[in-house]
């Protein structure tokens, strides 16, 4: 079993295990998928915050929710700073709430989303990541989960450092926003890693059930 575990596509293939990221939406139909849901500090909005966030809460209580997120901070984004540092705190108190992990965006605000999950009492897996290695450090020394995407297609030396850094115990795979195929970035991570593909499928397998509980 492939398993993508951030994807903003709608999954297709029975061979893959995908959770489908949402942004919006929260009144709808899951419509048999799994998915993670969040407020994403790209599109939080000071007038709607407070309903979002309910909406939310209603729409993450249901099953096929696997996770909240993403969420998270971004230094590069046009959204309040300090409107960003509220809707992810109130997130990670919902995951704990929820019991269901959290799915992390972070840019260039790696010190203080690390704050903000001290409080975190469910599994944290930053995805995305495309950082050199001592970026990412803090993140694999508090035990958290870091997921590689497109970053593995065309690595710098950076990146290559960090990606084989990380322990297979708290690595996962995904897509974003591409819309390619979770097996070439398993054939990539396996010769990155010079390990078997299976052995990687096999380890993020495990992964995946430790986080989502499946």
């Amino acid at each position: 079993m492939f398993l993508d575990v951030h994807t903003h596509n709608s999954p297709g293939d029975p061979g893959i295990l995908a959770i489908e990221n949402r942004h919006n939406g929260f009144a709808g139909a899951v419509g048999g998928r799994y998915i993670s849901a969040g407020l994403h500090p790209w599109y939080i909005r000071l007038e709607t915050l407070s309903d979002d966030l309910n909406l939310l809460r209603r729409y993450a209580a249901r099953p096929e929710v696997l996770a909240i997120g993403e969420c998270g901070l971004d230094k590069l984004t046009a959204t309040d700073w300090d409107m960003q540092c509220i809707a992810f705190e109130r997130q990670i108190a919902l995951a704990g709430e929820l019991r269901k992990p959290l799915v992390v965006h972070c840019v260039k605000a790696f010190r203080e989303c690390l704050q903000f999950l001290k409080n975190a009492v469910v599994p944290v897996v930053f995805h995305g990541v495309n950082n050199r290695l001592s970026v990412i450090q803090p993140v694999i020394d508090a035990g958290y989960f870091l997921s590689f995407g497109k970053a593995l297609l065309h690595p710098n030396a950076a990146i290559m450092e960090a990606f084989r850094a990380v322990p297979t115990d708290q690595l996962f795979l995904e897509t974003d926003d591409t819309g390619g195929d979770i097996r070439e970035i398993y054939k990539t991570a396996s010769r990155l890693r010079n390990i078997p593909e299976k052995e990687i499928a096999l380890q993020l397998e495990t992964n995946f059930g430790k986080v989502f509980k499946q």
